[in-house]
């Protein structure tokens, strides 16, 4: 156990001597690209990055690591929720989206030491997609009751990303700043991965009943989300549509912006 140790401290230390780390601390405005814009607004995330500089390349090269976690979708929506016979109730639906995504990257600066630095990026990680859907009481509670109050869907993908930034020495603005310690940057990255579900959140609409045995017709690119309601006075399960699940491949633009501290 005394070798384990030892080696881990070793293996840190030369890491260490060998390399400037700094923390990123991000905001970033992911745009849905291709067929996922028409279903999706962009994403607001928080970016939490560690990364490496390398002193054998003049710190011109650069390994890291990074997590997100943004939101697309934050909306309550009136449905009136109606049986092909006229009746039914009218309630309200929280829509909750969300992204979550974590990633290895490497950078290259172009330049060794500069106050306005440009680099190119690249990265690949894993991307979860995953939405909560809440219904609350309907206004009439002896016409229909919902048996399910929370609808979660997920899935998730690999991704890949390429691009480039600028990191700007904030000591150019402050000569009582040690040169090198704060860094703003900011970075456009081309985001593509693969294909996976999420709800419809951009255009959403009123939805009829939805018999199980005689399900609504679909468009063909969307397949509906339901949940169980109990109609009171019959005592009869049914089911309502509040959304509709589609699959596309992952494809955004990311423009991100935020401060790295370097630790010297």
């Amino acid at each position: 156990m005394r070798k384990f140790y030892f080696t881990v401290i070793t293996v840190l230390s030369v890491a260490t001597g060998l390399s400037q780390s700094a923390l990123g601390l991000h905001y970033s405005l992911s745009i849905p690209q291709g067929e996922l814009s028409e279903h999706i607004k962009p994403a607001n995330s928080i970016n939490l990055s560690y990364l490496y500089a390398l002193k054998s390349t003049g710190k011109r090269l650069a390994f890291g690591t990074e997590f997100s976690l943004g939101n697309y979708a934050w909306l309550a929506k009136e449905q009136d929720l109606r049986f092909p016979n006229g009746t039914g109730t009218t309630t309200m639906v929280n829509y909750t989206s969300n992204i979550f995504s974590g990633a290895l990257f490497t950078r290259l600066r172009l330049l060794s030491e500069a106050k306005i630095n440009p680099y190119l990026n690249f990265k690949g990680g894993y991307s979860l997609f995953f939405s909560n859907i809440s219904v609350e009481d309907p206004e009439d509670p002896s016409d229909c009751r919902v048996l399910e109050s929370k609808t979660i869907i997920s899935d998730h993908t690999f991704f890949y990303a390429y691009g480039g930034g600028l990191q700007i020495d904030l000591s150019n603005f402050n000569k009582k700043e040690k040169r090198g310690l704060y860094l703003f940057d900011i970075s456009v990255n081309k985001i593509k991965g693969g294909s996976l579900d999420y709800i419809n959140t951009k255009h959403l609409s009123t939805h009829v009943h939805t018999d199980p045995n005689n399900p609504a017709p679909s468009d063909g690119k969307s397949e509906p989300l339901n949940i169980r309601f109990l109609n009171v006075s019959t005592q009869t399960i049914h089911e309502h549509q509040v959304a509709e699940v589609y699959n596309s491949p992952l494809r955004m633009l990311d423009i991100k912006m935020g401060v790295l501290v370097t630790f010297q």
